[in-house]
């Protein structure tokens, strides 16, 4: 039994003329006709009593009657809500944060404007470590995820949009010697101790670190920690230094400064946007397209 099957007997029902109902499905009643017979042929019963001057339903006819018209609202629904979710009005958008990440200047706006336009799409966020988040991404864990851009050079699998730009900075106690620069050289810092996140927990951003302390032919004394809270704990006792973003919630701790890098190697790197490309849920986007309308305002 076909659809179109289905909607020619609804009709041919409420109208119980052939005729009448041929014209509101614009097809000639012959033709009506012969699909209601192949309907009855292949269930094995009659629907329709054919009389001289009226057509009247069967017991069995009175049944799928009742019935029917139920299956084609369903379909009817069913095809709307597929549209809906090929649009990406319902579903759901899963986005990973940089868990030092500062997102307010980007993104505050933009997601308070996602969940107001597309209330039925479910979105979660959510900050993870920065060699957690490809991971998550690949895992299917997540949608899209924001990060540094220099962790994505391999993920040839990735779609990348970049968004911002950081520099490196060093993050100091606010009673160190340096602290009262604007600006440091990494040399001056070549007999103290920094706290970084070790390959465990990112092995390109350490990469990162040390090939920058390399270029200022500095080999410092590494405490290697899993969580950047652990990176903040030893620096605001006093304990050591660290090289992180000047985009960091860290910089926002009272008990720390963070200072530009003299060195031109440790300025305008990219913080990305990315997803994969075999990831076809419609609700990216529409997110992305209002984060890009957002950053030619900035």
């Amino acid at each position: 039994m076909t659809f179109n099957q289905i909607k020619y007997f609804v009709t041919v029902a409420e109208c119980l003329s052939f005729t009448e109902a041929a014209k509101c499905l614009f097809i000639t009643q012959p033709a009506l006709s012969r699909q209601i017979n192949a309907m009855e042929e292949e269930l094995g019963t009659r629907l329709f009593i054919r009389e001289k001057k009226r057509l009247k339903l069967t017991p069995g006819g009175s049944v799928l009657y009742n019935r029917l018209p139920k299956v084609l609202s369903d379909y009817a629904e069913a095809v709307e809500d597929a549209k809906h979710a090929n649009s990406g009005y319902e579903g759901e958008l899963r986005i990973g944060f940089l868990d030092i990440y500062d997102i307010s200047e980007l993104f505050d706006d933009v997601i308070r404007e996602f969940r107001e336009a597309y209330e039925q799409i479910a979105m979660s966020l959510e900050r993870f470590a920065l060699g957690e988040l490809p991971a998550r991404l690949a895992a299917g864990d997540l949608d899209l995820i924001l990060t540094y851009g220099f962790s994505l050079y391999d993920k040839p699998d990735l779609v990348t949009v970049n968004v911002q730009k950081f520099d490196s900075c060093i993050m100091l106690n606010q009673n160190h010697p340096l602290a009262l620069q604007e600006t440091v050289a990494l040399a001056d810092l070549k007999d103290e101790r920094f706290i970084q996140l070790g390959p465990k927990a990112s092995e390109e951003g350490f990469r990162y670190i040390t090939n920058l302390c390399a270029r200022c032919g500095i080999h410092p004394d590494f405490l290697l920690v899993e969580k950047m809270e652990d990176v903040m704990l030893w620096v605001q006792t006093g304990n050591g230094v660290a090289i992180t973003s000047d985009r960091t919630i860290e910089g926002q701790n009272p008990h720390v400064v963070l200072r530009n890098i003299d060195m031109p190697e440790a300025k305008n790197h990219n913080i990305t946007m990315a997803w994969r490309k075999n990831n076809y849920n419609p609700a990216i986007a529409i997110f992305m397209e209002m984060l890009e309308k957002k950053l030619t305002k900035i």
